[in-house]
């Protein structure tokens, strides 16, 4: 909680409302659980793509990061995206290449086998949400409000954790 924003209707007072959104922590921590194991599925015969590999192909095939980047984007630590990244130079799906905006913390990009296996990334996306949505009655703009309420949560938190480490 920031002293520039207080609580509306001081939630933190209202049992109801602690116990309803512990109850959302709980349910998001139980989907990405389900996440990462129907992941793990759909990509468990690929000899090439991980989990892992998969999601910093996905976040790669946007533009070259660091890998300091990539770990902030995905809410990773740095050292497990470097470990990883380090499996996917030795399967020649990324390359490193020089940061003109650093000296030290360099590009990752993706090379054409990298390119290549965006297809079989894009079909294991597709499988994995038909997994989760197939027979789930719902719309865009519902995935649109509940994604745009998870993410303004998020950027949140990251907001009032930051204003508590500098207070300190």
């Amino acid at each position: 909680m920031t002293a520039s924003s207080p609580i509306k209707n001081n939630l933190l007072e209202n049992i109801e409302f602690l116990q309803d959104f512990q109850l959302f922590l709980g349910n998001i921590f139980r989907m990405n659980g389900a996440l990462l194991a129907t992941a793990e599925k759909v990509c468990k015969n690929d000899p090439v793509i991980t989990v892992p590999i998969w999601r910093i192909l996905a976040v790669l095939r946007r533009q070259p990061m660091t890998v300091p980047s990539i770990a902030r984007y995905l809410g990773l630590k740095r050292q497990s995206v470097q470990t990883t990244v380090n499996q996917m130079i030795e399967k020649d799906l990324v390359k490193t290449e020089d940061n003109p905006d650093h000296k030290k913390s360099y590009l990752v990009s993706m090379t054409q086998q990298g390119n290549k296996s965006l297809v079989r990334v894009n079909n294991y996306q597709k499988t994995l949400t038909g997994v989760f949505v197939d027979g789930f009655d719902t719309s865009i703009e519902e995935l649109v409000k509940v994604t745009n309420y998870i993410r303004k949560l998020r950027e949140n938190s990251l907001a009032n954790i930051e204003s508590s480490n500098t207070k300190q």
